[in-house]
């Protein structure tokens, strides 16, 4: 019910804050109940009532409460408030500190998580929690009021009390077989809408979007029953509840009333009990009424934390006492998790500074495996990775974001202007620089002819840009930000015969003074590398020059001779 590890990443000081004032509020209405009790024996007795007194005590009581509730609303708002902010500064800085690494989620599922995940345990720590805790001390502080009247039937209602959380519990156990993988439903679903919401123009471009609409109401009315069956459950539970509460509030009233009948208990006595018996059992029935939110907000709470836990990669402390000069992998095996065939086996290579080296093979052969190793997004490797001749293992985090840059085609393009956006690679940017970089990739005269030039606004992801023109503003991006080592991943998929000249022209004499890896699945691209490493399934089976390799090499010749043949045959088309 209460998982202590949301405790120790906030403030408790709101909760028990928040406890203290509801059981202060509790005790002026029980002030004001026997106020009344008093005033109304007095009447029954024929004995002068002091209407000066119960409207005093009315007034300030209704008063008080009224200043209590508003400290209570912003002692809620302020915890729920510090929940959200806090939990949210922990999600994205786990995100950031993950990276690419194992075990991140879909930006959909960490969107979701970040969101609603936290607005449910928001819910479930700013209102159940409280209320769990109020509710034991508000029974306990009626319980000794009315105990001071009359024993018996207080330990009647003290007795039937703990029937409304066996309820609860018995409740809960049921609701954790249904809502057992909720919230990952929850998040798949969420997750699936995000994508078919992405991919909205592919799927009518191939008449698909009408079926995936059917397996997205199909997916959504699943998870409507699941809600629906939790849902009913509540509700079916707290009419037991009610019944208890009701039943147990006459039963109370009823000994009251035959402990007066038999003078074992005063008018005032009586008269409180008949007052306080049903507010005897609405705090536990205002919990039990919170169980769907506690239930929710524990799934999302274990998911978080879950999340938060996962193991992030370890760096060390030592810094590159010169210049990136090399990397040097030797005999390095990797397998990723929860798989028993290795992903890279016994690859060793060497890249050195100021040569273009390609790592070529088709999808799934390993050369993105080794990129992220490189940039210890992977961890759990066996051999040895270095750089110059540093262990990877040993090196500062520092060392590597401050060297090592990664382009690929999922680089995100912002909707802001084409200057800001290369800003993000360097702040610092002067404006005769950010039109060198662009001349570099050969955007200048497409950037000349805008309305605004430099200052002209992007669509989310450069959607009205090209697919030529967005790698190469990327491409930009990746060069103002200057480092020893630039990769290069699958750079040129997708995009026009022209664009793709440019790009590589562009790499060709960034490797002149940079170290650069170049990863394709295409060997035309990669005719003019000064070193090429071949890969199929997870081994290196090449390494040379472009003409030995083609002299030497039989799957690189087979490979690349197809490729001039599909060449050949689309220009002859």
């Amino acid at each position: 019910m209460i998982d202590k590890r949301l405790f120790q990443l906030t403030e408790k000081k709101n909760l028990f804050q928040l406890v203290i004032v509801r059981l202060v509020q509790l005790g002026l209405s029980i002030v004001f109940w026997l106020t009344i009790a008093i005033e109304l024996g007095h009447y029954l007795q024929a004995v002068r009532v002091s209407s000066r007194r119960l409207v005093f005590v009315l007034i300030l009581t209704l008063l008080l409460k009224t200043l209590l509730t508003k400290w209570i609303e912003r002692l809620t708002y302020r915890a729920s408030s510090e929940l959200r902010i806090g939990m949210r500064k922990l999600v994205m800085e786990k995100a950031f500190r993950l990276g690419q690494g194992q075990g991140q989620l879909s930006s959909a599922t960490l969107a979701q998580l970040s969101v609603d995940g936290i607005e449910q345990l928001e819910i479930y720590y700013a209102r159940f929690l409280p209320q769990l805790f109020y509710c034991l001390f508000a029974s306990l502080l009626i319980f000794g009021t009315l105990v001071s009247f009359a024993w018996q039937p207080a330990v009647v209602l003290l007795i039937c009390m703990p029937l409304i959380p066996l309820i609860i519990m018995s409740v809960m156990k049921i609701a954790k077989r249904i809502l057992s993988g909720y919230w990952t439903k929850y998040t798949d679903l969420g997750a699936k809408f995000h994508e078919n919401l992405s991919g909205l123009s592919t799927l009518k471009a191939y008449h698909q979007d009408e079926a995936k609409q059917i397996e997205a109401a199909a997916d959504a009315e699943r998870f409507r029953k699941v809600t629906m069956s939790l849902l009913s459950m509540q509700l079916n539970s707290i009419t037991i509840m009610d019944i208890v509460s009701y039943c147990g509030a006459a039963l109370g009233i009823g000994l009251a009333l035959f402990s007066y009948q038999q003078q074992a208990i005063t008018l005032v006595g009586m008269l409180m009990f008949i007052l306080l018996s049903a507010e005897f059992f609405i705090p536990m029935r205002q919990l039990g009424s919170l169980f769907h939110v506690a239930m929710n907000g524990i799934s999302a709470c274990k998911k978080l934390f879950t999340y938060l836990e996962l193991p992030e990669q370890v760096f060390g402390e030592k810094d590159l006492e010169t210049e990136l000069a090399h990397l040097k992998l030797q005999q390095v095996n990797f397998s990723y998790q929860g798989s028993d065939q290795l992903a890279l086996k016994e690859v060793s290579l060497t890249v050195k500074q100021g040569e273009f080296t390609a790592l070529v093979g088709t999808s799934g052969s390993g050369k993105s495996t080794v990129v992220r190793l490189l940039l210890h997004q992977l961890s759990g490797y066996e051999g040895q990775i270095y750089w110059n001749d540093v262990e990877l293992r040993e090196l500062t985090q520092e060392v590597l974001k401050s060297h090592a840059i990664l382009v690929d085609n999922h680089g995100f393009i912002y909707p802001m202007t084409i200057k800001e956006n290369l800003l993000l690679g360097n702040e610092t940017a002067s404006e005769e620089e950010l039109w060198a970089v662009l001349e570099k990739v050969q955007l200048t005269s497409f950037v000349q002819k805008l309305p605004e030039t430099l200052n002209e606004p992007l669509e989310e992801d450069g959607a009205n840009l090209s697919g030529g023109q967005r790698q190469r503003l990327l491409l930009a991006r990746a060069l103002l930000r200057g480092g020893r080592l630039y990769i290069f991943d699958e750079i040129t998929s997708g995009v026009d015969l022209r664009s793709e000249e440019i790009i590589l022209n562009c790499l060709q004499e960034l490797a002149k003074t940079s170290m650069v890896i170049f990863i394709s699945h295409r060997l035309y691209n990669v005719s003019e590398a000064d070193q090429i490493y071949v890969f199929e399934n997870g081994q290196i089976t090449a390494h040379g020059t472009p003409n030995s390799l083609q002299k030497e090499s039989a799957y690189f010749k087979h490979y690349f001779d197809q490729e001039e043949r599909l060449i050949a045959g689309g220009e002859h088309g």
